[in-house]
């Protein structure tokens, strides 16, 4: 991680030059009418200098977890369909092996528990990928064979009590979980969640002025949002490179202000241990993420060339 304090003092003329020419080098490649039809929120007074978006392996987390959702699926797929294993392949016929044991135990609720295990580590661990809709999604993948689970065995119930049970409103019996439906639901749901991370990647974008740092998100055309930052308010920047940004050359940039402060309350240690009391606390338990900000919508989220779109706001906010 790197930090900067962006007061850059211009200390010849040479290196006014130079700065002034990644301020054209950036303003040629610009397409301004472009720029102010996605931002019309820009002034006439102010100048596009910059735009950019996500870079496109910034949602690599997300669309590595639809994998991994999928080949849970299609284990489980094998496992219910086939008798025997793969020949040959030993670490494979392990994991085929596992889940052949959790469904001759428990049936489709032994992969219900294992996706809601998935959906839990994913929001414990805090990361790129425990966003609300991405939880959400992880969570329907397990309740919707849970939920088929508990209706086939209230229905059993119903029935050997002496009631009509679920079959006397719906007129026929409640179908049982067959072994294709787990292949199914992989391939609906990952499709799915591959085609919302390519949309929600592409809902956010970003521009520079002579005047101003300006944040769009539109996201399901309800869920959106314009942010702009005047230079005379910026206190820091900070450039924050992840591991697979160091790869690809992508990077976050933190548009620090002067009346920005940490969210997170001061007795936020004891709040958690006096919640651990509670059994229905652990649901919501989340490890402590670095202070910094990962949301796409309240910073420069894995844009390219992240230490050149750094250098050009420090020297516009010297211009400034």
């Amino acid at each position: 991680m790197d930090s900067w304090k962006c007061r850059t003092c211009m200390g010849s003329s040479t290196l006014g030059v130079v700065m002034s020419e990644i301020i054209s080098s950036f303003r040629s490649k610009l397409d301004l009418d472009s720029v102010r039809e996605r931002f019309p929120e820009i002034s006439d007074s102010e100048t596009p200098i910059w735009h950019g978006s996500p870079a496109l392996m910034s949602m690599s987390g997300k669309y590595a977890l639809a994998g991994l959702v999928f080949v849970i699926h299609l284990v489980f797929y094998w496992a219910a369909k086939y008798d025997t294993v793969i020949e040959g392949e030993a670490n494979l016929n392990l994991v085929i092996g596992l889940a052949k044991a959790i469904i001759d135990i428990s049936g489709v609720l032994g992969f219900a528990i294992i996706m809601l295990l998935v959906a839990k580590i994913n929001h414990y661990l805090n990361t790129s990928t425990s966003g609300g809709w991405t939880t959400s999604w992880l969570l329907i993948n397990g309740l919707i064979p849970l939920l088929w689970y508990l209706t086939a065995v209230i229905n059993s119930i119903l029935i050997f009590i002496g009631y009509h049970g679920f079959d006397h409103f719906i007129g026929e019996h409640i179908p049982v979980w067959k072994d294709w439906y787990y292949l199914v639901l992989g391939v609906f749901s990952s499709i799915s969640a591959v085609a919302m991370t390519a949309h929600y990647s592409n809902a956010f974008q970003y521009a520079i002025t002579d005047r101003r740092v300006h944040i769009r998100k539109k996201f399901l055309y309800f869920d959106s949002s314009v942010v702009g930052i005047p230079f005379e308010k910026v206190e820091n920047l900070k450039v924050e490179p992840s591991i697979i940004g160091r790869i690809f050359g992508f990077g976050n940039i933190h548009v620090i202000t002067d009346g920005m402060q940490s969210n997170i309350p001061e007795d936020n240690v004891s709040v958690k241990q006096s919640s651990l009391l509670n059994p229905l606390s652990w649901i919501f338990i989340q490890r402590k993420n670095n202070p910094s900000s990962q949301d796409p919508s309240e910073c420069l989220y894995c844009i390219n060339e992240p230490m050149s779109v750094y250098a050009l706001i420090n020297e516009l906010i010297d211009n400034s």
